[in-house]
């Protein structure tokens, strides 16, 4: 019979890893009070859990373990602050959460070796020290022990060696969880999702969340496991896209208008292409000059975190009252204090003096 109080125990938050033996044992992986194992997939049972008791307080059981060589490294490092790839609860927990499962190292193809990518690996440990316990007892007879122990708590996540007829289809479930999130199981799955539907991270709890067709115009989703409140990506991109073509309709209109407004001079050039050229007219580099002086002197909220990127376009926006325009994009700081991509079109005299910023593409053609 194993007496419980020959172990000890290990609060991964609190104590550092020193405080464990560099000893061979057993190790008991418990939930904290309040905490639960992260279901965030689709199993159809939920496991029944035992208890421990330690100190008048009673603790579930999720696995339990042996290490023949250092409990410190077996226990702290390899399973709290390791990588999948070397821990069967890391994996086990990761599947559940939803984590995608990627090679180990290059010799996959031979040994089928998986862990997470490192951000999930980051979450993965983060959600362990904050969820779970640690009780430890270091011994020389643990290979028996971890017998004893499987037999008499059953713990839900050790699925070899198991053979408890309780929590039989939760184990089976799991193991079935942890087989086809392959990589090629992974890769049909991308390949069957629609145009619209991509994952992201809830940065709260580090569930997957799939953002179908049916979402792709909301602004913001909700995480279903944590209730926090996300910016929707495919929207952003979605509306950057559409801001894209309509610029784009907005240079072949000034375009239109410039070829039936513009007659052209004795030796065949037009204004459009003596933009910068023609004497009287604005040089590309005086607009864009004058563009960033207006943004760092009138416009931005933090002129010095003012990043050019490109300058999509230059053109003339009205001959009757000599106008040019020039369309750029630029990165800066908002009121936030986070940096964001701007595309504005400026609109220049002939001195490169900005005289209106349109944001607003019905607004530039009503106003042309």
């Amino acid at each position: 019979m194993i007496l419980q109080d020959k172990f000890s125990l290990f609060d991964p938050q609190k104590m550092r890893a020193l405080t464990l033996p560099n000893k061979p044992g057993n190790y008991i992986v418990v939930l904290r009070d309040m905490s639960s194992l992260p279901v965030k997939v689709e199993i159809s049972t939920s496991p029944i859990l035992t208890s421990f008791d330690y100190k008048n307080e009673k603790y579930s059981i999720v696995y339990v373990g042996k290490s023949s060589r250092s409990l410190r490294v077996r226990d702290y490092k390899q399973h709290f602050t390791g990588t999948a790839g070397n821990s069967t609860i890391r994996k086990s927990l990761g599947c559940l959460l939803g984590f995608k499962l990627i090679p180990r190292d290059i010799n996959f193809s031979q040994n089928g070796k998986t862990t997470f990518n490192e951000f999930d690996e980051h979450v993965l440990t983060d959600w362990m020290k904050k969820n779970l316990l640690l009780f430890y007892y270091a011994n020389n007879e643990y290979a028996d022990i971890e017998k004893e122990l499987i037999r008499i708590y059953n713990p839900p996540l050790n699925l070899q060696g198991n053979f408890n007829k309780i929590n039989r289809e939760f184990r089976r479930e799991l193991s079935a969880l942890r087989s086809n999130n392959s990589i090629k199981q992974n890769k049909k799955n991308d390949n069957q999702l629609t145009a619209y539907t991509q994952q992201i991270r809830c940065s709260n709890c580090g569930m997957n969340l799939t953002i179908d067709e049916g979402l792709k115009n909301e602004e913001y989703i909700r995480c279903l496991s944590c209730g926090c409140i996300i910016q929707n990506p495919v929207y952003i991109q979605n509306k950057k896209n559409k801001k894209r073509l309509q610029w784009i309709a907005v240079l072949i209109f000034l375009c239109i208008v410039s070829i039936f407004n513009i007659s052209t001079p004795p030796n065949g050039n037009n204004r459009i292409e003596n933009y910068g050229n023609n004497k009287g007219g604005l040089s590309q580099t005086d607009a864009m000059a004058g563009v960033r002086i207006f943004l760092k002197r009138h416009y931005l909220k933090d002129p010095d975190s003012y990043e050019g990127i490109s300058w999509e376009a230059f053109g003339v926006y009205n001959k009757n009252n000599d106008t040019y325009f020039a369309l750029h994009k630029y990165r800066a700081k908002n009121s936030y204090g986070g940096y964001v991509v701007e595309e504005k079109l400026f609109v220049l005299d002939s001195d490169g003096n900005v005289i209106k910023v349109i944001e607003d593409v019905n607004e530039m053609i009503n106003d042309y």
